[in-house]
């Protein structure tokens, strides 16, 4: 009899243990798997698409651009596939774009319709595990920062790259910080709604997914994350970090946003070492609004900072040519 109780607890244990363990994949934490959004999805949320036309945008030829398919491979070997669209003139700015957690390239073509405008360079990837990129876990941690090592090799062994910018929305904020730190080839940086810690992020997402639940499922999604980050958690803190660059930046903050505070924007542009850094509020807007809700005003502002800090060559046109000529 006792035997058996003994059986029966210890199979009791192993199955909750068990539980436990699974439990966070199964309730898969976009955090770690991202929902893939790419042209697929795209057409089956149609409803979605709301330019006056009804025209599904696949690709930055549906805003009238030429582009290249760029792609780089992952440390693991699994693709990571973008698009490259070229300035009317070069040599040129490059700005590339690292987007925000479950999101995808494919939301980003008015960014390139808008700076190509502008008379930039630019390029946006689909970050490990989105779109239609390889991989099935995301991070924002060394995988992903040596991926836009990968990436920034690539942009730069193209013709007409002069300077290097890199954008970055929300997570992508985050990689783009770190990027910079590590790789001295970044001439700017424009953080979007970066948050203060990484831990502060997590908390806040872990309350709102698993309420009551969360100190059950936080310690072990708390550790799986670690794991992707390969660093502690608390070493993700984007304002020790920025103190360790003098890249000039540009910190854009959204007043609505509730994924990060303003405040926590705040902190990362107090402690940034760049003599040369801005602050942009774009007033009645969330983090995934914020292009819209700023318009033109915030291409022109991000075009002005870029402007204002990058280095300037004179080019001789052919105009300036032909005056030459005649004396």
């Amino acid at each position: 009899m006792i035997g058996k109780i003994f059986y029966f607890v210890s199979s009791l244990v192993v199955l909750i243990g068990g539980f436990v363990f699974l439990s966070p994949s199964l309730l898969t934490p976009d955090l770690i798997y991202p929902e893939r959004i790419d042209s697929v999805y795209i057409a089956f949320h149609s409803d979605m698409v709301t330019n006056p036309e009804n025209i599904l945008m696949f690709n930055p030829s549906a805003v009238d651009l030429k582009y290249s398919d760029i792609q780089v491979k992952t440390i693991e070997g699994f693709p990571l596939n973008g698009w490259y669209v070229y300035a009317a003139d070069t040599p040129a700015n490059t700005i590339l774009i690292l987007h925000n957690i479950n999101e995808s390239k494919i939301l980003y073509l008015d960014h390139l319709k808008q700076f190509h405008d502008r008379g930039f360079n630019v390029c946006v990837f689909d970050q490990r595990a989105h779109g239609n990129s390889g991989g099935s876990e995301f991070s924002p941690g060394l995988p992903a920062v040596d991926d836009v090592k990968r990436m920034i090799d690539s942009i730069l062994d193209k013709k007409g790259t002069k300077n290097l910018v890199i954008m970055g929305a929300g997570i992508g904020a985050a990689i783009a910080l770190q990027a910079a730190v590590y790789d001295s080839r970044c001439s700017a940086l424009v953080l979007q709604s970066p948050f203060n810690t990484y831990e502060t992020y997590i908390d806040k997402y872990a309350s709102l997914k698993w309420g009551i639940m969360k100190d059950l499922w936080y310690p072990i999604f708390k550790r799986r994350t670690e794991a992707l980050l390969q660093y502690p958690l608390k070493e993700l803190d984007l304002r020790q970090i920025a103190a360790y660059t003098k890249i000039p930046s540009l910190f854009i903050i959204a007043s609505e946003d509730t994924r990060v505070f303003t405040s926590e924007t705040l902190q990362v542009f107090d402690a940034s070492a760049s003599e040369k850094k801005e602050l942009f509020l774009v007033r009645n807007a969330t983090e995934s609004t914020i292009a819209k809700s700023g318009g033109e005003a915030y291409y022109n502002r991000i075009t002005a900072f870029l402007l204002s800090i990058l280095p300037k060559e004179q080019t001789i046109s052919r105009y300036k040519k032909l005056a030459l000529n005649d004396h």
